[in-house]
């Protein structure tokens, strides 16, 4: 197999005031033609500056500072010869993009090497159309439409039709590179902008653009990270399928495990700029010969660990590294002779197949690393005591609610964002909320918090119905009912230190208070003095600060006497005044006294310390702020924040979705054990199944507005009732490359709006299982197409004029031309919309009515198109709302009606 691009001691740096960085440092790697390598590793390995680095794309104060980037390519090879006069950066048919000018670099991404950018929000222009930027690609490789820069030809590529400044044969390419991958009706999709496109539909765009001219190399930098697992898997599939059709190559940037199991043939990893083991994906996985590598995968929630296994520490900062192994101070199996000089690499695995590791051991000891994390997952029982009880829950947003809205009259719409929902959470418990993004999940937590007031429903915190409370009688019930919220970074004020941070909630509810009803009690642990001889005070009122258990909040102090020396230490964060008697140099007796802090603001300090005690943050990260912090820092920032004013109840929202697998690992860790100190109760929102399935009793999955399915956890995965939780279920990526996916579901499309809902089931529009009426004889995914048909007449949304072109093209005789440039054949058009969109074979009968309706569209009445639709295929599944019911293990879904 041809290698098509090759990275050789390649070094990119960024200049800085404390030091040079030096994000990539040396790493050496191959991409083969029609190959998939995966590049893993936490942020700030260098993942990402690689790519960058690849295409170019690095800007000051970075640099390459040495090594090289070559592409293997012929014709490209031949035209910079005959355009540069024999240029340095070409040898043969091989390119060095180091050494190549910007110019030549241009020729080079788009054409040869494609890219797709991780948030494709961010990416896209948002004053162009999609069609736009997906044919400004085609016109500079494809078309020679390449122009100078200059402010005029800047103004012309604002202009926001496409139609205005390319001909027909590059609007008709773009149609067809958007239909490649997955736009439904393209020809009318063009014209729009990428704020009207889903999530799932503007990462398709990417891949449209960076695929146009289709390359033969793809870098894809962390292409599904922000995506739900439905959509992950649509995408994932659509690159493979555009792999295997165009053999191209792939380099997969990502810290998802599961991803690379499931799509790449090699897999390099990736630490602190260097790449510390390479090899087959299925040697990495069940054969991993770096200790970084392995604890990598143990980091990853699994069934049979009850608890998970973090890596200590965090990646290094890349100024001034040592010499020796770059993940020593956090590996397990480290010893002096990793730090002493360069570490070689080491061939691993059988013969003939070239794994290779970074590290000086041929083997370590993996018997008793993550020990405490193995044995069988333990679903808690959850008490009979309900504490929180959600009853009809609704959150609507209106729209067309302005000045300039209400003079004109326009019609008010509501944004059904939570539609409805009941549910219980008991005392102690964990209830994982799952679903995709724009479900409303985030909604229904702010909504029961009354963070957003509801519009309707109730909600029932501990006896107490919300919406009877008053403004200060809520801000006092806040008190036991906290958020964890998403993003720390923007949730965080950036003005504001960790200790000003977790403070605040402590001034606003004047806080830290004892409970009268709360006793203190000293352990002790004395040594170089007589027991008898020494004496502990210790304040009931300690509670404040390290919090009690059955009426008893613990102090333990330790008291050590050396000579004359006295030291006394204490593992709270408790005041703590000593007096000695003595006789001469000789202690004879100590007297210590322990309390929370005379003043409020000394007991607010203390308080704040126990806290980040608590979430596991040095005493010393106080006066940090926020962008001096990791993201898992910031996190644990955030949930000492929630934990301040010690509530009962916290709602969760997506805590650990931005995180690295092992940080991920130690924010859920601390989430557990602050659960089991402080008797806390979680509702868990999150879409990564895995994650909800290894911290959650319970389970409810909701689907835009609504809740569809609830069960406990294990019961949940090993028996979806509801098609939509099989759907979810079946798309988590398995982080093992021999795992089958022949059962996967992929879902077509994306949520619909919460505005208009589809009737009956909300689902209804994607089931896969969708109930035909019962005389019609039509196979499954035949009706499911005809449905999807449906869906988009009564959108209004086929591309006829496409559909009038295609016929025009097909016709064996020239057929009479519209002024519209379609035929005037209606039959021809009819066909050709039928065959565009229905893949399956149907009896006469039901292609007749079907056909009669797409008369209907040609003609342009599309009610009466979706009314002969309707009278033949309406489903149950739209014609009533299915009930969740109340058995133990409810599921909304009209196939499970008795």
């Amino acid at each position: 197999m041809t290698d098509l691009l090759s990275l050789s001691d390649l070094r990119t740096q960024f200049a800085t005031d404390r030091g040079r960085v030096k994000a990539v440092d040396g790493i050496d790697l191959t991409v083969r033609e029609g190959e998939t390598v995966g590049l893993v590793g936490e942020s700030g390995s260098g993942k990402s500056v690689t790519a960058l680095s690849t295409m170019g794309l690095i800007d000051s104060p970075g640099e390459i500072a040495s090594g090289s980037v070559e592409l293997e390519s012929a014709h490209l090879a031949d035209d910079f010869r005959k355009q540069y006069n024999d240029p340095a950066f070409v040898d043969g048919d091989v390119i060095d993009l180091v050494k190549a000018p910007e110019e030549a670099l241009r020729a080079i991404r788009g054409s040869e090497i494609g890219m797709i950018f991780q948030d494709p929000m961010t990416s896209l222009n948002p004053s162009l159309t999609v069609g736009e930027q997906v044919a400004e690609s085609l016109r500079l490789h494809q078309y020679g439409g390449r122009r100078k820069d200059s402010w005029f030809n800047a103004v012309r590529e604002l202009l926001p039709k496409i139609s205005r400044d390319i001909d027909d044969e590059i609007v008709e390419r773009t149609i067809e590179v958007l239909e490649s991958v997955g736009i439904p009706e393209p020809g009318a999709r063009v014209d729009e902008y990428p704020h009207e496109f889903s999530g799932g539909m503007r990462q398709r765009v990417l891949i449209a653009i960076a695929l146009a001219c289709q390359p033969r190399m793809l870098v894809a930098d962390e292409p599904t990270t922000a995506l739900d697992v439905t959509i992950q898997a649509q995408i994932l599939d659509l690159i493979d399928g555009l792999q295997e059709d165009l053999g191209m190559s792939v380099l997969m940037i990502t810290h998802d495990l599961g991803v690379v199991a499931e799509t790449c043939d090699r897999v390099a990893v990736m630490y602190a700029g260097e790449i510390v083991e390479e090899g087959p994906v299925d040697e990495i996985f069940h054969n991993p010969s770096h200790p970084y590598t392995y604890t990598l995968l143990e980091s990853l929630p699994s069934e049979e660990k009850e608890r998970l296994t973090p890596i200590a520490g965090n990646v290094p900062d890349l100024i001034d590294m040592p010499e020796g192994c770059h993940f020593a101070p956090r590996c397990p199996w480290a010893t002096s002779e990793c730090t002493a000089g360069e570490i070689p690499y080491k061939q691993h695995g059988p013969d003939g197949v070239s794994h290779q590791s970074k590290c000086i051991l041929d083997d370590f000891d993996t018997s008793e690393y993550g020990t405490d994390a193995i044995g069988t997952k333990q679903t808690s029982e959850p008490s009979d005591t309900p504490l929180l009880e959600v009853d009809g829950l609704q959150k609507y947003y209106q729209q067309g609610e302005g000045l300039l809205d209400r003079v004109l009259g326009a019609k008010e719409q509501s944004v059904k964002a939570v539609d409805g929902i009941d549910f219980t959470v008991y005392e102690g418990e964990t209830l994982g909320l799952v679903g995709e993004s724009g479900c409303g999940k985030s909604t229904a937590g702010r909504s029961l918090l009354h963070l957003t007031p509801p519009t309707d429903g109730r909600v029932v915190f501990a006896g107490t119905d919300l919406e009877e409370l008053d403004s200060d009688e809520l801000r006092a019930i806040r008190r036991d009912m906290q958020m964890i919220f998403q993003d720390p970074l923007s949730s965080l004020d950036p003005r504001m230190t960790v200790g000003q941070t977790i403070r605040e909630p402590l001034k606003v509810h004047d806080l830290p208070a004892s409970d009268p009803d709360v006793r203190g009690e000293v352990e002790t642990d004395i040594s170089g003095i007589d027991p008898n001889r020494v004496t502990v005070t210790v304040s009931d009122e300690i509670d404040a600060i390290v919090g009690s258990s059955d009426g008893v909040a613990t102090a333990h102090v330790i008291v050590s006497v050396t000579g004359s020396e006295v030291d006394v230490s204490i593992e709270e964060r408790l005041r703590v005044d000593v007096e000695t008697d003595r006789e001469g140099d000789t202690v004879t007796a100590v007297d210590v006294s322990v309390s929370p802090g005379a003043s409020g603001r000394e007991r607010r300090r203390r308080r704040v310390h126990q806290l980040l005690d608590a979430v596991g943050l040095e005493v010393g990260q106080y006066d940090r702020y926020p962008h001096e912090l990791s993201g898992g820092q910031r996190q644990r920032v955030g949930i000492a924040r929630a934990l301040a004013v010690d509530p009962d109840f916290i709602v969760a929202d997506e805590p650990v979705s931005a995180l690295d697998v092992s940080v991920q690992a130690q924010i859920l860790n601390l989430l557990e054990d602050l659960q089991e100190r402080f008797g806390l109760t979680y509702l868990f929102i999150a879409h990564d199944l895995s994650v909800v399935r290894h911290i959650s009793d319970r389970i409810a999955v909701m689907y835009l507005g609504e809740i569809v399915e609830v069960a406990q956890t294990d019961e949940l995965f090993d028996d979806p009732r509801h098609p939509y939780t099989q759907a979810l279920l079946s798309a988590i990526p398995e982080p093992d490359p021999a795992a089958s996916t022949d059962d996967r579901i992929i879902l077509e499309g994306d949520v619909p709006s919460p505005i208009n809902p589809p009737s009956g089931c909300h689902f209804r529009t994607r089931c896969p299982q969708i109930i035909p009426p019962g005389n019609l004889d039509i196979e499954q995914a035949a009706y499911r197409e005809v449905m999807d048909l449906r869906q988009r007449i009564e959108k209004e949304a086929l591309d006829v004029s496409s559909a009038r072109k295609d016929a025009a093209a097909d016709a064996a005789e020239p057929a009479q031309v519209t002024a519209d440039g379609g035929t005037a054949d209606r039959d021809e058009v009819v066909e050709a919309l039928r065959e565009s969109h229905l893949s399956h074979t149907l009896s006469p009968a039901l292609t007749d009515e079907i056909d009669r309706a797409l008369g209907f569209v040609v003609d342009g009445d599309w009610d009466r198109a979706s009314e002969v639709l309707a009278e033949q295929f309406e489903s149950v599944c739209e014609r009533s709302v299915p009930k969740l019911g109340t058995t133990d293990h409810p599921a909304a879904c009209h196939l499970l009606d008795d």
